[in-house]
């Protein structure tokens, strides 16, 4: 009996406040525009880019190499 009334009370509360499928895609196919300025204006500067160890060997690297063939183009080595 009492789910009988919970079931009842459902329906009626449903039917009052609408149509619960229309409710809840409501909103769902209407396309926005994107505000484009606020986003341009919002973005915040990049971050400095950090020298760290990592690239300073890999430069190294790359010069000694470098130094070395042209040592050997010269004849000297």
């Amino acid at each position: 009996m009492a789910l009988v009334l919970s079931w009842g009370l459902t329906a009626r509360a449903q039917e009052a406040t609408g149509n619960a499928f229309e409710e809840a895609f409501e909103d769902m196919f209407q396309i926005q525009q994107p505000d484009w300025e606020a986003i341009a204006t919002d973005t915040p500067p990049d971050p400095p880019v950090p020298v760290d160890g990592g690239l300073v060997a890999l430069l190294g690297a790359g010069a000694a190499v470098g130094y070395r063939k042209f040592r050997r183009a010269r004849g000297r080595a």
